[in-house]
């Protein structure tokens, strides 16, 4: 288990509030570390976190914010010869 420095910048990452993602900083690493969190992983570490960051303790974990719809089809155009007619 690693030992938790400090965790910022929890953001839901589904309406469904089943899982979060985190900065997270272990004393045993010199860099933070981008973390997605979610009640059943394995690791002890991880399942304090989601402990403590659904209880608060790391703040508010800011809501969920769907991704805008994706653009509509575009509709293809239709190539016409514009060649000039010559008169004859």
């Amino acid at each position: 288990m690693f030992t938790i420095q400090y965790v910022t910048n929890l953001k839901w990452e589904n309406a469904e509030h089943t899982v979060f993602s985190c900065i997270a900083k272990y004393e045993e690493f010199s860099d933070e570390h981008p973390s997605t969190i979610n009640a059943t992983d394995p690791y002890a570490h991880i399942h304090e976190i989601w402990v403590k960051g659904t209880a608060g303790e790391y703040g508010v974990i800011a809501e969920y914010v769907a991704p805008p719809p994706p653009p509509p089809a575009l509709t293809p155009i239709r190539v016409v010869d514009v060649t000039p007619i010559t008169p004859t």
